[in-house]
């Protein structure tokens, strides 16, 4: 099935992403949503919205949604910057360490960054002495920001044909790493394609994403939203990489989103290490690739649902600011019926985003300094991931109040 309408343009998968396999099984249905990062002008501005349907496949054990929204609509005028948050900003430079370790990277090596943003995780690249780097991003407005500060980023979306092009201008890549994007690609046999064709055959690949694992374990629905098409768990990853000969031989454990898995892979086949041996079996333990879990997993958000509900609505009498308009705040604002009746404004440090309005919520969007302005009571802290520090510079600011969280696994007050 397909819509089109002047804003919006969607179709209804019947099969899987990655298998093909025509056995999906819905879990989740989280309503008819705006799309996430869809900001508006003004306040109770008329939006398109597109259902939004969680699905299992036993086959391949990948957790996606139903609904893909057409890329040129979510990711060519993009509102996430990824050098606005400190904590990402410093993950970028321990990221590149690591890489550099894993991959043996000569200083001439051509190394691509998939869905670059801004350049963050290729700047520290160039000032480590790799200076033969090239980003690709299809935000027209996010690619600028890096090439104006002297990180050349190609904007347009990733596939086989951007991958030959740049193969024959740049020569074969040594590092290709993609961070937080597989999990939004429509087409991930011509993505893979064009990682198997640019990567050389001693070169190393690197993909981060949100892992299922963590979005199971503490019930983290607020990561389901229309960009993220994918919820990959390490088997599905697995079994996307090897439909294109690629091979997994290292996993690891990242904080960034709440939760993320960071995924090396090479065309030969090497020793695969103890921590991806580790992280297998747990997975086998904890039967996270199992249909019944995630089943489990869809009635556990109906519940936090009516807990999160009853929370704010006895805060009725007490003014309630957020902090972040993220995404995720977007899914979980519209699921629970949200609005600025409930929640006076939200704060976010992004300029971009600064005076727009949240999707469906229509939660005006504020600086941290006008959100103070209004005294709440409490904060309701939306961008969760980044607890520790946004607690940290409200008390540095002298808010004395308290603060709510909602995730991950139940709502409360610290």
């Amino acid at each position: 099935m397909s819509i089109s309408d002047r804003k919006t343009r969607y179709h209804r998968r019947s099969s899987c992403r990655t298998s093909g396999s025509d056995h999906l099984v819905d879990l989740l249905s989280l309503g008819r949503q705006p799309l996430a990062n869809s900001l508006v002008d003004k306040p109770q501005e008329t939006e398109v919205t597109v259902p939004l349907t969680l699905a299992f496949c036993p086959d391949s054990s990948l957790v996606q949604i139903r609904e893909t929204v057409d890329k040129e609509i979510l990711f060519s005028n993009y509102v996430w910057v990824s050098s606005t948050s400190p904590s990402t900003r410093a993950y970028a430079t321990s990221f590149v360490k690591n890489v550099i370790d894993k991959g043996h990277l000569q200083s001439g090596d051509l190394i691509i960054e998939i869905a670059s943003n801004d350049g963050t995780f290729l700047k520290p690249f160039v000032e480590t002495g790799y200076s033969n780097v090239l980003g690709v991003d299809p935000a027209a407005n996010i690619a600028k920001i890096a090439n104006d500060d002297g990180i050349e980023t190609w904007v347009c979306f990733w596939n086989q044909g951007v991958a030959e092009e740049i193969a024959r201008e740049y020569g074969k890549a040594k590092l290709i790493f993609a961070r937080n994007v597989i999990a939004h690609v429509s087409d991930l046999d011509d993505f893979m394609a064009g990682i198997t064709s640019i990567l050389s055959e001693d070169g190393l690949g690197v993909f981060e994403f949100h892992y299922a694992g963590d979005i199971l374990e503490g019930l983290q629905y607020d990561s389901v939203y229309h960009e993220h098409l994918c919820y990959f768990s390490l088997r599905s990853i697995t079994t996307l990489l090897e439909k294109s000969q690629l091979t997994v031989f290292h996993a690891e454990w990242s904080p960034i989103s709440g939760g993320s898995l960071v995924v090396f892979f090479s065309k030969t086949r090497q020793e695969e290490s103890v921590a991806l041996l580790v992280l297998r079996q747990r997975e086998a333990d904890l039967r996270i690739n199992a249909l019944s879990t995630w089943q489990e997993f869809a009635n556990n958000c109906l519940r936090h649902r009516a807990e999160s509900q009853a929370l704010i609505s006895s805060f009725s009498q007490k003014t309630i600011v957020g902090f972040g308009a993220s995404a995720r705040s977007s899914t979980y604002l519209n699921f629970c019926g949200f609005t600025n009746k409930h929640i006076q404004a939200v704060i976010d440090n992004n300029p971009l985003k600064q005076g727009l309005y949240t999707a469906g919520s229509s939660l005006p969007i504020v600086s941290f300094q006008e959100g103070l302005k209004s005294h709440p009571d409490f904060i309701f802290i939306f961008a969760w991931n980044f607890q520790e520090e946004i607690v940290q510079k409200c008390r540095d600011k002298g808010f004395r109040g308290n603060f709510v969280v909602a995730f991950p696994s139940r709502p409360h007050l610290i």
